[in-house]
């Protein structure tokens, strides 16, 4: 199928297009491509109509052009059309570094002693690359937990005919009984109107109702509650093909998980070479400086000095005036203790792409 923009607002959008802050050739390029390369069931896999699912589609879309020209894309491909998220954080990094400069030499899958790297890059005349290791802030089996805990959120509301998007922000690990009795607290809470906000128990977090669009994937951020690990879902059966209900789960980043990641990382990264963690975060807009704060703590003189510095990213749908993007926030941490200072392009590239997302954040609220 080749998309037209009527196409793309009729069955993606359920709108016009003018609610995307990009031009509509780019979004029906961004669409169209998705569809050559991951293919029309990968688009109709999303099930939902709406700026929220629209936008992650075209923001695919715009990502995959990172790919253009790259040899041994295969695998990531393949990845990424089983909407793997490692894959996926692949893709956003590889954007990221190479959308603003697509003259870089850029290698996928780089051996570093019998190990791989996710990619490798230097400018064109440079001798020295940079190798790059893209990590989630969550691994395979804490994301499983995540996922655990959204569906028995989500089977507690199965019956619910309502729409409502909901956000569950824990302050700490719930316990599988806290996790019961929630579920049992939560088909009457979800049937109520208006914006509504109820505390949990033992410090164990908050319920917030109605606090966020139902067709945006828009997270709520809590005063007093550091940085988070989050999941979304929507729920279709909606007006019009759009979600019945959304439903965020966020859990807390530790310490310790950031020097789990850094550990982990580290070891793919050469040890006479530089090195970069790109870690995929859910910062929320404009919610990297606690990250920050985390993994500035564990980069000292005698400790992950391969890593040369650190990378926050998330890409996501943002509101950029009275329209929307898919942009890249990003925060930058570079470690003065690494055997291997980060390139200044490398780092000049990471915080062109955090200000535009900030200007985007300055626009909405102008």
């Amino acid at each position: 199928m080749i998309w037209s923009i009527g196409d793309v607002e009729k069955t993606l959008l359920g709108q016009s297009a003018s609610v995307s802050a990009l031009p509509p050739d780019e979004v029906v390029a961004a669409v169209n491509r998705v569809e050559n390369v991951l293919g029309h069931d990968w688009i109709l896999a999303e099930r939902a109509t709406g700026i929220a699912p629209a936008m992650g589609i075209i923001g695919m879309g715009l990502r995959l052009a990172a790919l253009d020209d790259l040899a041994n894309t295969e695998t990531l491909v393949s990845n990424l059309r089983q909407k793997d998220q490692n894959a996926e954080a692949e893709l956003t990094a590889l954007c990221l570094i190479r959308g603003r400069n697509s003259s870089l030499e850029l290698e996928l899958e780089p051996a570093v002693g019998t190990r791989k790297a996710d990619f490798r890059v230097r400018k064109v005349g440079q001798s020295l690359w940079t190798t790059v290791e893209v990590t989630q802030a969550t691994t395979s089996e804490y994301q499983q937990h995540l996922l655990d805990i959204l569906h028995k959120i989500l089977d507690a509301l199965k019956e619910s005919k309502s729409q409502f998007s909901l956000d569950v922000i824990f302050r700490r690990e719930p316990r599988e009984a806290e996790i019961t009795s929630l579920r049992s607290e939560l088909p009457p809470f979800c049937v109520q109107s208006g914006q509504q906000q109820v505390t949990l128990p033992d410090e164990l977090g908050f319920m917030l109702l109605n606090h966020t669009p139902i067709s945006q994937g828009q997270r709520i951020e809590m005063a007093g509650v550091g940085p988070t690990i989050g999941i979304m879902m929507f729920v279709g059966g909606g007006p019009g093909g759009g979600p019945n209900h959304k439903v965020s789960v966020q859990i807390p980043f530790t310490d310790e998980r950031a020097e789990e990641i850094l550990r982990k990382e580290a070891k793919q990264l050469p040890k006479d070479g530089i090195g970069l963690v790109m870690i995929n975060a859910s910062g929320g807009a404009g919610r990297f400086q606690p990250w920050a704060s985390l993994i500035s703590k564990r980069l000292q003189p005698k400790i992950h000095t391969r890593v040369s510095g650190v990378c926050l990213f998330e890409g996501s749908m943002v509101p950029n005036g009275p329209q929307y993007d898919w942009l890249v926030q990003t925060k930058l941490v570079v470690n003065d203790h690494a055997g291997f200072q980060l390139p200044s392009w490398i780092q000049a590239t990471i915080k062109e792409a955090g200000e535009q997302f900030e200007q985007a954040l300055l626009n909405k609220a102008g």
